[in-house]
Order: C-alpha cells, then sequence, then structure tokens
C-alpha cells in the first residue's frame, strides 16, 4: 500500500511540473509587453514565488520556472525549437570525382578474397 501511495504523489508532482509549464506559456499571451525577453521572465518570477510552497503549488511554480526558462532561451536565440533540422533537400552535398551513386559509390567493383 505504502509503495502505491508513493507512486501516486510522484505521479501528482509530475503533473503539476507539467501544469506549471503550460500555465507559463498561457500567461505569457496576457501580458501586453512586445518585448519577448520580458515576457518570458514574468512565469520565472511568478514560479520563483510559488517554489517555495508546499505540495502542487511548489511543483506549478517548478513548472512555470521550466517554461519561463525555455521561453527566455528561445527569445535570446538559444534552444533546439528555433533550430529546425534541415530537410533532406536543403541538405548540402558534396560532389566526389568518380562516385555518380552516393548509395552505392557509383561504379560496380568487385571484393578481392583475402
Amino acid at each position: 500500500m505504502a509503495k502505491k501511495t508513493a507512486m501516486t504523489g510522484k505521479i501528482m508532482q509530475v503533473a503539476g511540473i507539467g501544469a506549471g509549464a503550460v500555465a507559463s506559456g498561457y500567461l505569457t499571451n496576457f501580458i501586453p509587453v512586445e518585448n519577448a525577453k520580458i515576457k518570458a521572465a514574468a512565469p520565472l518570477v511568478l514560479g520563483f514565488f510559488l517554489l517555495g510552497k508546499k505540495g502542487i503549488i511548489g511543483d506549478l511554480g517548478a513548472g512555470m520556472i521550466a517554461g519561463g526558462s525555455l521561453k527566455l532561451a528561445q527569445s535570446f536565440g538559444i534552444g533546439a525549437l528555433d533550430n529546425p533540422v534541415n530537410e533532406l533537400d536543403e541538405i548540402d552535398t558534396i560532389e566526389v570525382d568518380g562516385f555518380d551513386d552516393p548509395v552505392n559509390g557509383g561504379e560496380e567493383f568487385e571484393e578481392e578474397e583475402i
């Protein structure tokens, strides 16, 4: 029975952190400031105030810090979401003399026996 309660506590903690991260994104929509850095800092500040509280309120604060930190990093141009992976047709290719087909290496050849 104790393990079931401990697992439920962990699930609630994760749910609180996730909800705080979502709430941080939702909160930035209502801040009437054009500067993205200031908008991203608002959930960080609120998260720091909530972080010291016990229970799910503290978990919401941790999530708001996580979400606000991500938004703040993106406003500075840092983060995987701002740098999408190149599509296959956008990748530069290098042509090497003697190799016509990049998959097979071009010309047919026979392996030498050792």
